[in-house]
């Protein structure tokens, strides 16, 4: 579980250090690229922590 802590951490970190490259290097197709993968990670570390809510009020 932890390990999946880390690695959409990992994911949305990489998603903003893309954005700040994207904006230097001027190229929308990195920008929009990080995004995706931002909003991804954010979803799946949303999803994930609900489901440990829920494990932990039905136990």
């Amino acid at each position: 579980m932890q390990l999946m802590f880390l690695l959409i951490a990992m994911a949305v970190v990489a998603g903003f250090v893309g954005i700040g490259i994207g904006v230097a290097e001027g190229s929308a197709a990195i920008i929009l690229g990080s995004l995706v993968l931002s909003g991804i990670a954010t979803f799946f570390g949303i999803q994930l922590r609900r489901r440990i809510l829920s494990d932990r009020h039905s136990s």
